[in-house]
């Protein structure tokens, strides 16, 4: 995937529809990631997004149109992407209190504002462990 640091073409669209996403905040659209703050990006990070590449399937605008109206799809979405990411750290990392708290901290994201408060945080961080299958 490439990476630009640029807003992505349907950042006015998540806005309206989920809100101002954080400063911090990256997209997957088609095979480009998004990075507006031109932070550094962790090779789990890029994990979650190829994730969503896969998951567009080569049609960006159909499936960001469908994760912004559908709550219930936003949600698989980003447990199937968050799961991958939390394995991809286990299969990487032999520290448990590290996996711990990037399993913490991605059931805190999830059940953020930025994904429109669709799961509470123990939810998430139920259903990406156990999607995981770590």
């Amino acid at each position: 995937m490439k990476i630009l640091k640029e807003r992505p073409p349907i950042y006015d669209a998540i806005c309206r529809s989920i809100g101002k996403p954080p400063d911090t905040a990256i997209f997957a659209y088609g095979d480009t990631i998004y990075n507006p703050s031109g932070a550094e990006l962790s090779p789990d990070i890029i994990h979650h997004e190829k994730v969503h590449e896969k998951q567009q399937a080569g049609d960006p605008v159909d499936w960001w149109r469908k994760y912004l109206r559908d709550e219930d799809f936003r949600l698989d979405q980003e447990l199937e992407a968050y799961a991958a990411q939390y394995k991809f750290i286990c299969n990487n990392s032999k520290d448990r209190n590290h996996r711990q708290r990037m399993l913490h901290s991605f059931g805190k994201t999830l059940a953020s504002p930025m994904y429109g408060g669709i799961v509470d945080f123990g939810q998430a961080v139920n259903k990406i462990f156990k999607l995981s299958g770590v």
